[in-house]
């Protein structure tokens, strides 16, 4: 198929909205389905048109870059214009004026669209690709394959944090993604809890070490009580979102397989912002260490002078 320009088309949705068919594309395992609904054909009809920017990490630049879609079309035929080219937005949007209390979406207008590639090229170079294979039944999509892989677009994200996270937390994570991959939700919880206890223990080894807690206590207390006793060694959001320890118990438990698969990300991105922002606690402490040594030496100068 000829290679058509990139061009940045704008959104009949607000700037700032998520696009639900681009979050499933982005954000779910293989095999996992999202239903066409009346209130979300106009996002599949955006995504479809070509009108979807994401902001990921690109395997081949080896840096985030931003990726515009591209839009899909079906041949159409008609007495004057015989066969001929057609956005297949145009019959998506369509199916929302024509069934606007219905089912909006049953089957796509050619079998050959039963399997969609939707395809997103890199703004630095188109030569850059990111594809995800959907197959469509009746009211749902059902994500079949995606390349680059969840994995190969997580992993690299990990090296930031490699400073305040041991190497048994990045083999954990790398696990866990690649069971979600693979669509195995419980599986994925059990790694993502081990490494937030961790998180914790290591949290409460520095407390001790500094005389705040001891031993004794943190060992007998509940894990939303240690949270509390570690306050001033945790990141805010640990602090402010005790009930993640709860959930991830609770869906190695009891959850089903689909219920955390669809709840992975969320939890998966928790860890994250914890590393992100205890990755930053790192830094603040290295650099008010750094202009404490300075402003030492600049006093120690000045009074001998």
């Amino acid at each position: 198929m000829e290679k058509k320009a990139l061009v940045d088309h704008t959104s009949q949705k607000e700037e700032n909205e998520e696009n639900v068919f681009t979050n499933f594309l982005l954000n779910t395992g293989l095999y996992q389905p999202i239903e066409i609904t009346v209130d979300n054909t106009s996002d599949l009809a955006d995504l479809i048109g070509g009108k979807e920017r994401i902001d990921i990490y690109c395997p081949e630049c080896k840096a985030k870059r931003i990726f515009y879609s591209e839009s899909i079309s079906y041949e159409a035929e008609d007495a004057k214009r015989g066969l001929y080219k057609r956005p297949l937005e145009e019959v998506v949007r369509s199916k929302v004026c024509i069934y606007p209390n219905g089912n909006p979406f049953t089957e796509f207008p050619e079998e050959d669209y039963r399997l969609m590639v939707f395809k997103f090229f890199c703004s630095k170079d188109e030569d850059h690709h990111l594809d995800y294979i959907v197959l469509t039944q009746g009211n749902k999509m059902i994500k079949i394959g995606q390349y680059p892989s969840v994995a190969d677009l997580s992993f690299p994200e990990l090296k930031e944090y490699r400073k305040v996270m041991q190497k048994e937390d990045e083999k954990e994570l790398k696990r866990a993604i690649g069971l979600f991959a693979s669509g195995i939700g419980v599986g994925s919880f059990v790694y993502l809890r081990r490494i937030f206890e961790r998180i914790i223990v290591n949290a409460s080894k520095k407390a001790i070490q500094e005389g705040k807690i001891t031993e004794a206590d943190f060992g007998k207390s509940h894990v939303d009580e240690k949270i509390k006793m570690l306050s001033d060694y945790l990141p805010k959001s640990l602090i402010g979102n005790t009930v993640f320890y709860g959930i991830i118990s609770k869906g190695i438990h009891e959850l089903t397989e689909k219920e955390c698969l669809e709840y992975f990300p969320v939890m998966k991105g928790f860890i994250l912002l914890i590393l992100r922002q205890w990755e930053q606690m790192r830094r603040d402490e290295e650099e008010e260490k750094s202009i404490q040594a300075s402003l030492s030496k600049i006093a120690s100068k000045i009074t001998k002078s």
